[in-house]
């Protein structure tokens, strides 16, 4: 073998070398899933059809739709499109942009109180119905094109937690426009107070005044994951006191409550927020634990129902599963333990619902 024949040997040979080093690295790391793949075909009554089952899952786990109808009609209102687009708000204080298919977006609370002016809102909201129109087109897995034809094409199981509407929602959560795309609608928001808000809508204009208290609702949190109940807890009533009726702050306070065993206060709270904001499943879930801690057990069943047929978890499919044993709904609760055991095999409510179901006569 001459010398140019080596040396064509030995590039070969380092090709081959780093392309299986290469794989094998691809493997390891997990990025398998993200080799490019096409993106779905679909008509528009399909787009509309994955778009209306994801906004409703991502919603919850977004926060629950925010309560003022006033502001959702406003943003209707001040989208300019030559289609149709839905554009629903979230009751999240994160500033964030989810583009989804069929013409639909969610747009966080939070990112609404960075908006300054009427042109600010229109860009955004411009923004959101150009992202959505290809929302498939930038980097898209082969896990989100599966759970897409799968919303499709199979059947969802009542209250099931790892259904592909769900699955596909929260890989949509994953990619939010956040940063780079939302720095336009940031450049003045920062020393405009309420005088410069003059020309937006006055649904939009009501956020910013009521920040100081999602501020002290912040604090709050923060009181709670150190441990500090008694903090948390006057704090949430002074967030309350700050901005009166607003359901994320009080459904935070009744939990803090019901954490530290106080029915009472904790049943005045979650009832004003159900009542504010009905269709948030959290909420619902802290109310019919509630009830099942009263010993209230239709009333539990009837909250624990409408939460899992929100957005059903481990955790409100076992109290609902609680709930239909106590009111003598044997094979209903069977079923739902069934269901957590099979989706938290490994978990504490797994193993519990396992116990459950491994009872001489199932449940008792």
């Amino acid at each position: 073998m001459d010398v140019s024949q080596m040396r064509i040997f030995q590039n070969l040979l380092y090709t081959i070398c780093l392309f299986v080093a290469l794989t094998w690295l691809g493997g390891c790391s997990g990025l398998t899933q993200y080799v490019p793949v096409e993106p779905p075909e679909l008509t528009s009554a399909e787009q509309d059809r994955v778009g209306a089952a994801v906004e409703k899952k991502l919603m919850q786990m977004l926060g629950g739709p925010y309560h003022d109808k006033a502001l959702g009609k406003d943003l209707s209102r001040s989208v300019q499109s030559a289609q149709p687009f839905i554009i629903s708000v979230a009751d999240r204080s994160i500033p964030a942009l989810y583009p989804l298919p069929g013409g639909r977006a969610i747009i966080s609370r939070g990112l609404l109180t960075e908006v300054r002016s009427r042109a600010e809102l229109e860009a955004l909201l411009a923004h959101a119905v150009r992202m959505s129109s290809n929302v498939y087109e930038n980097h898209v897995a082969r896990s989100m094109v599966e759970a897409t034809e799968e919303v499709l094409s199979v059947p969802s199981r009542l209250y099931d937690p790892d259904s592909a509407e769900i699955r596909l929602a929260k890989l949509f959560e994953q990619n939010p426009c956040e940063h780079d795309c939302l720095t336009p609608i940031r450049q003045n928001s920062d020393k405009i107070g309420v005088q410069g808000l003059t020309d937006l809508p006055a649904s939009v204009k009501r956020l910013f005044t009521l920040q100081p208290g999602y501020d002290l609702l912040a604090v709050a949190q923060e009181f709670e994951k150190i441990g500090d109940q008694a903090k948390a807890i006057a704090t949430y009533l002074q967030a309350a006191a700050t901005t009166p009726d607003e359901p994320r702050i009080l459904g935070s306070l009744g939990l803090a409550y019901l954490r530290a065993g106080q029915l009472q206060p904790a049943r005045r709270h979650l009832q004003k927020a159900v009542e504010l904001q009905p269709g948030y499943y959290r909420t619902q879930m802290g109310l019919g634990y509630l009830y099942l801690q009263l010993s209230r057990y239709n009333q539990a069943n009837q909250s624990l129902a409408t939460s899992a047929s929100l957005l059903p978890v481990t955790e409100n499919l076992f109290l609902l599963a609680e709930a239909r044993e106590k009111i003598g709904d044997v094979d209903a609760a069977l079923s739902l333990y069934r269901l957590v055991a099979e989706s938290d095999r490994t978990g504490k409510l797994g193993r519990a619902a396992a116990g459950r179901l491994a009872q001489p006569t199932g449940v008792k």
